[in-house]
């Protein structure tokens, strides 16, 4: 079935309900997508099909032309992604294999994270040839869908500059992807808070390195960074440096006294007064973290306590 012959059954099932558009598209899509489904235009995704269907009180195989094209777009792609949750990447691609062209875009993502997937499998074997062929298939994938994946890309040359000559091409590619798009920036700042959370202080050091020359600062909460990289110093012991850190975190909170982080913030300043041996300072961050929990904290657009004489020696 085309694009153009979906779009008019939709419209005559929605016609013949005395529905608009506004009343089938609800909070779930928007009436311009909607519109152009209908026109032919676009082509609705599995999710979308089957929220239309259900509005429109409908089996899914009516949108469609038959049970066996249902059989043979919906259930195929719904195996691959199953076979994928498995493992079995190779049994993903083949289900894969079997999705119609109107799905394209969904089956060309999934294709590229099963073939990122046989890449890095094949990697861990030694199987080099492979992971060639893999990781180019993951990026041309990756390339063929609207929904492209920068970090896909980054990992898929990633895995090409473990195995070419041209090793240094691909890390500077991979530095290019990673550092493109807002998402793959996120996606930085979370690996860093995981390796950090499980102890790898050199890793999570190495993902907050990337993000600060990145320039993500109008992207990022740069408090929240901050605040990894003062963890990272409390975990070498570096304490005074820690302090330093976070006091530029709650620089970077000085218009959102009532950020959520901010009790973990003056948590962890506490905890480095008394490493120091300063127990007055200590006192000051568990005071102010305090107020805060029981929201007795300064409130927007106040002046917050002046910090006290020890705690700016401290950051000298």
């Amino acid at each position: 079935m085309s694009k153009r012959e979906l779009g008019q059954k939709i419209k005559e099932l929605r016609l013949a309900k005395k529905m608009t558009q506004r009343e089938v598209v609800g909070d779930f899509i928007t009436r311009n997508m909607l519109s152009q489904i209908e026109s032919g235009t676009a082509t609705p995704s599995v999710r979308t099909l089957e929220y239309l269907a259900k509005v429109l009180e409908v089996p899914v195989s009516t949108l469609l032309e038959n049970e066996e094209e249902r059989d043979g777009v919906v259930a195929s792609l719904g195996e691959a992604k199953q076979r994928y949750r498995e493992g079995n990447w190779k049994e993903c691609m083949a289900a894969l294999s079997q999705v119609e062209e109107e799905l394209a875009d969904e089956a060309n993502a999934l294709k590229a994270k099963a073939s990122l997937q046989l890449a890095r499998e094949a990697l861990l074997k030694g199987e080099f040839e492979e992971v060639r062929q893999y990781a180019q298939e993951a990026i041309s994938f990756n390339e063929a869908t609207i929904y492209e994946s920068q970090n896909i890309k980054a990992e898929a040359l990633l895995c090409l500059d473990e195995v070419t000559n041209e090793g240094w091409d691909y890390f500077m590619q991979y530095q290019s992807a990673l550092q493109s798009s807002f998402l793959s920036a996120h996606s930085s700042f979370i690996n860093a808070e995981m390796y950090l959370n499980e102890g790898n202080l050199d890793k999570a050091q190495i993902m907050l390195k990337a993000l600060e020359r990145g320039g993500y600062s109008e992207m990022l909460d740069m408090g929240r960074i901050k605040l990894l990289e003062g963890r990272v110093a409390m975990g070498r012991g570096n304490f005074s440096e820690a302090l330093t850190i976070f006091d530029e975190a709650d620089g970077f909170w000085t218009n959102l006294p009532h950020h959520a982080l901010r009790s973990s913030l003056y948590q962890y300043m506490e905890q480095c007064a008394i490493e120091l041996g300063d127990y007055k300072l200590a006192h000051h961050f568990s005071s102010v973290r305090l107020a805060l929990v029981t929201g007795e904290g300064t409130p927007t657009g106040q002046m917050e306590p002046e910090k006290p004489m020890a705690y700016a020696a401290h950051l000298r």
